[in-house]
């Protein structure tokens, strides 16, 4: 018998209230997949670091002179908002899906039915540990790069925008791609065939206006352009699409993949599965 008052109800215990959110609970949660993303730290911040020095000086010895251009800008100058983007979004994709996968082979996923957590409260915290290791994975290779063009933001407001609204974009679709995900192969296959197309045909290493005509209206339909062009216009103040419409594109995808995502968890899809 419990010595709570508040947990009885007629003599029998009853349910415990948390309020609008279980902020306890949720905190827990936000630690323990923050603490996994730190205890791999090599390959959650210093990998994406090293890949992105490894584009830029690729592209740099090849590329880089004063009569190539992209975009209207120098290549590089084009080159290294991209490739912060490709570094924040493949960081946002692994975040939430390795951790449920992970989970899920372990035969411990299942035990998230039992948390005192709302499917909100999971997927929020979720989302809120993927955001977090975006913008240290921004940061992280924005410093590692910034030796090559000397590159700083110039609008800094626009720039924390379209980072963690591509994160959260892209941490979203890790939900929902993790809970289908039953094993390691079929998460691999999602981020081989479906991600990672989406990234690099986003105008990470091209301007669309440099495709064919019939192809851009393709590439136009790709909401992972408006993430990259977005972020290319924080850092540039030059981009192909007007800001503002990219952020509203963004903030579509966003509200459709969080419904997605919540009425998977709320369902209980593949929990135990």
């Amino acid at each position: 018998m419990t010595d709570r008052p508040e947990l009885l109800l007629g003599g029998t215990p009853a349910a415990r209230r948390f309020g609008l959110l279980n902020w306890l609970g949720f905190a827990t949660f936000y630690r323990r997949e923050m603490a996994r993303g730190f205890k791999i730290w090599k390959i959650t911040l210093a990998a994406p670091a090293i890949r992105a020095v490894l584009f830029a000086s690729v592209f740099g010895l090849a590329i880089d002179r004063p009569d190539v251009t992209m975009g209207g800008m120098p290549f590089m100058t084009f080159l290294i908002p991209g490739l912060i983007a490709v570094a924040v979004l493949e960081r946002a994709f692994e975040s939430a899906a390795f951790s449920i996968v992970y989970d899920k082979t372990e035969g411990i996923f299942g035990d998230l039915a039992m948390l005192p957590l709302t499917p909100g409260e999971i997927v929020f915290g979720f989302v809120s540990a993927t955001l977090t290791g975006s913008l240290m994975v921004a940061t992280v290779v924005g410093a590692a790069l910034f030796p090559f063009v000397g590159l700083f933001p110039f609008d800094l407001f626009a720039l924390f925008f379209f980072v963690g609204i591509g994160s959260l974009m892209i941490g979203f679709f890790s939900q929902i791609a993790g809970l289908w995900a039953k094993k390691w192969d079929y998460i691999n296959s999602v981020q081989t065939f479906i991600f990672l197309p989406f990234v690099y045909f986003s105008g990470v290493f091209f301007s669309l206006g440099s495709l064919p005509a019939f192809v851009q209206p393709f590439a136009r339909a790709n909401p992972v352009f408006y993430v990259v062009d977005g972020i290319r216009f924080a850092m540039t103040g030059q981009s192909e699409t007007d800001p503002l419409f990219s952020a509203l594109v963004c903030v579509g995808v966003v509200a459709v993949f969080w419904a997605i995502s919540f009425r998977l968890f709320s369902v209980g899809y593949r929990l135990k599965s």
